[in-house]
């Protein structure tokens, strides 16, 4: 697969095609892509999501995806680093950055598109993409003030639009259901529900390790410790420890190849007692300690920061 590297903190492309030229590629930077009109689909790792005048796509490092353009497509394309955003230099701005980026790229996978919920915000982020590529293509400086605060505007838009996705919504029309078929579809509803809340307050709290035990889950959803042990595989199909285990996995993996956090402050920040402890949990499941990893993908040339 094609990976497509920016050392740059910040660039802005502004963009109208017909034809997708790039090959399926991933990047080392996050990215927000806003269709201004055309229509088409998105396949993003994996799934492909129809786009329209208005979409809104959120990228993490990790994604790889590509568009089918079925008719003539304005975008506008911000590809920005770990370090734009998160105060260089400073550990609890790079950390809390970190962790604000986890969460919402954790919201806006657990929506269903579109992220935006509204011609209204859509006309908003719209005016903003413009505005930014306006600047951009005046100043061509990564660390114009203006940008700056224009896009934390747009990550501000992009979390109130997916901030509700773990909260219980309304019941579905049930029209002329009949009253079993309307039982068991209330139940699934539900569970559906009640297992997207426990995973988003897993994911919102995975950086305090009291919070993700099944103890405390139990108490906070009202069930036995038991019973949900049970629920939480019979829904996700894996028991409670080795979806945090393998979702904390994935952020050592990220913070390693993306960030400029030492390995002893991405311990710390998920929760790790001492260093011995980390590294052994993550040799358990790559096979290298965490300091061979992060060498082995700068020898690679996968990281930014090598």
């Amino acid at each position: 697969m094609k990976r497509y590297i920016q050392h740059e903190f910040l660039k802005v492309s502004h963009l109208v095609t017909s034809e997708w030229q790039h090959p399926v590629h991933n990047h080392n930077h996050f990215e927000v892509i806003f269709v201004h009109r055309g229509k088409g689909l998105h396949c993003l790792s994996g799934m492909c999501y129809p786009y329209r005048d208005g979409s809104l796509f959120l990228l993490a490092p990790c994604d790889y995806h590509s568009f089918e353009i079925e008719a003539e497509t304005e975008f506008t394309f911000l590809k920005f680093t770990n370090v734009y955003l998160n105060g260089v230099g400073n550990i609890e701005m790079r950390q809390r950055w970190n962790q604000e980026m986890d969460q919402l790229l954790v919201q806006a996978r657990s929506r269903h598109l579109p992220i935006l919920e509204s011609m209204a915000e859509e006309a908003r982020v719209d005016g903003l993409m413009r505005m930014i590529g306006a600047e951009w293509k005046e100043t061509k400086n990564e660390a114009n003030e203006t940008i700056y605060f224009l896009v934390q505007a747009i990550l501000s838009i992009i979390r109130r639009n997916t901030q509700t996705a773990f909260m219980p919504g309304p019941m579905a029309e049930e029209g002329a259901m009949p009253t079993l078929a309307k039982g068991a579809a209330r139940a699934g509803q539900q569970h559906t529900e009640k297992i997207s809340a426990i995973l988003g307050y897993l994911h919102r709290n995975i950086y305090s390790p009291e919070y993700t035990q099944l103890e405390h889950l139990a108490e906070k959803f009202g069930y036995s410790r038991h019973y949900l042990g049970i629920f939480f595989k019979e829904h996700t199909g894996v028991t409670l420890r080795d979806y945090v285990n393998r979702y904390k996995l994935h952020l050592m993996e990220n913070r390693l190849q993306y960030s400029g956090l030492s390995i002893k402050e991405i311990s710390g920040e998920l929760g790790f007692t001492d260093l011995s402890h980390f590294n052994k949990f993550f040799k358990g499941y790559k096979g290298v300690s965490p300091s061979k990893y992060r060498e082995d993908l700068a020898n690679a040339g996968q990281s930014p920061l090598g």
